[in-house]
């Protein structure tokens, strides 16, 4: 008994000794299993991802994502053309105005006002997947936005008067700040960003987190660079439009003629000239850090006048005396340009491969515009870059009457037409 008793305890001594080291193996054994089929989980989740995007690469569809086309559109009846004459599939997003600022207080001309009232609902109600937007400020409006911006207590009457009228207008989808140009005194740059940080917090403070907040910039490095701060600009807007084009236009600092909107620079021009290009602009907007998805390009629909000094020398980069005599101080709609032209006997018809850019001459009047060859040939590029999409500036002065005949299977019908605007919307849509 006592023999048994010892053998007992010995053999317990033996089993209680084993277990431990039994648990800690099977344990181990557990633990490496599970890091095993870990792994392999994950790596069979990275090939996945991996072939995906191999598969991306060859269908040539990496973060391919549909275009933005943002219209503007002046509610002031410019050649008469009404919100609701906008076909519903042309624009993904239409900006209206300009509403104006007087002493940071947003206001709403009589006209803009009736747009707001009657056409935008109505153009809501029949086509609610375009995006309507609220155009603040424009060529004119640098001083007010500069006053507006300068404290805390004026950027809150801003807000105010923001917070009032999208809830007076519920057909607006967001704003359209368009400020020109912030400068690099006064700390005016500073101040855009604080304001644009206020409307978002303002805008979850009322839950309006889808509302859009867009800014149309300045193209050109020598402004932008001291305007903006892109990275600001990245937190809280949710794209740019970028003002690509007035490269050219009569002033009595650059008396001769130029292309309004050139896509790349000519082989002849050189230092600050070689600037003055979409192409050198979209660049330098991305290599400076704003995400390509945010950098909608723009594209103007009408052309600037010039009147030669000499009409032998019709080149680009003539001499020039003053604003032509077609449009209004140089402005010409695409509309007057054709009109004019069909006033002359002959007129030269010429286009600058180089910049994707035509233009057009008659004795003493030359005139930088736009056709279809020349926007398709820019929309293309835009859409090549992957961008965020193409502005038009604007619906008012594309050719409403048909009157350059770009659209020759038309029937005569009394609602306007967009040949530019329709495009580029065909290029942007197509192969999506």
């Amino acid at each position: 008994m006592g023999n048994y008793e010892k053998l007992e305890g010995s053999s317990l001594v033996r089993i209680t000794d084993e277990l431990p080291r039994k648990e800690h193996r099977n344990c181990s054994l557990r633990t490496l299993v599970c890091w095993s089929v870990l792994l392999s989980s994950l790596l069979c989740l990275c090939l996945g991802f991996i072939s995906l995007g191999l598969l991306g690469l060859q269908t040539g569809e990496v973060h391919k994502v549909e275009q933005r086309l943002v219209c503007y559109y002046a509610s002031d009846g410019t050649h008469n053309l009404s919100l609701l004459d906008v076909p519903g599939d042309l624009c993904t997003h239409i900006n209206i105005g300009p509403a104006t600022l007087d002493n940071a207080t947003i206001v709403l001309p009589d006209t803009l006002k009736k747009v707001l009232q009657n056409d935008s609902r109505s153009f809501r109600a029949a086509h609610p997947q375009v995006h309507l937007l609220l155009w603040i400020g424009g060529a004119d409006s640098g001083r007010q936005y500069a006053v507006m911006v300068a404290n805390h207590a004026m950027r809150k009457v801003f807000l105010r008067s923001l917070r009032e009228i999208l809830r007076t207008y519920p057909s607006l989808d967001g704003i359209d700040l368009d400020w020109e140009f912030p400068s690099a005194y006064d700390r005016e740059r500073m101040h855009l960003s604080q304001l644009l940080y206020e409307i978002r917090t303002e805008w979850r403070r009322e839950k309006r987190t889808n509302d859009i907040l867009s800014l149309a910039v300045a193209a050109p490095e020598g402004i932008a660079i001291y305007a903006y701060d892109i990275r600001e600009l990245n937190l809280y807007a949710d794209y740019v439009n970028l003002m690509s084009y007035d490269f050219h236009f009569y002033r009595e600092d650059t008396p001769f003629t130029g292309l309004n909107a050139p896509l790349y620079a000519r082989s002849q021009e050189r230092s600050l000239m070689a600037t003055f290009n979409i192409n050198y602009t979209v660049q330098w907007w991305l290599k400076s850090g704003l995400e390509p998805q945010r950098l909608v390009v723009g594209l103007p629909t009408y052309g600037h006048s010039f009147t030669l000094v000499n009409p032998l020398n019709h080149r680009i980069g003539a001499p020039a005396s003053g604003y032509g005599k077609c449009g209004q101080l140089g402005f010409t709609t695409l509309t007057e340009t054709c009109e004019c032209a069909s006033k002359f006997f002959k007129p030269n018809l010429s286009y600058d491969a180089e910049s994707c850019s035509p233009y057009l001459s008659a004795l003493q009047e030359w005139i930088s515009y736009e056709n279809q060859k020349s926007i398709a040939c820019k929309a293309n590029y835009v859409k090549s870059l992957n961008l965020g999409g193409v502005m038009v500036f604007s619906l008012n002065s594309d050719d409403l009457r048909n009157s350059c005949s770009f659209m020759p299977n038309l029937e005569y019908s009394e609602k306007p037409v967009f040949p530019l605007a329709q495009a580029i919307k065909d290029i942007l849509r197509e192969s999506l």
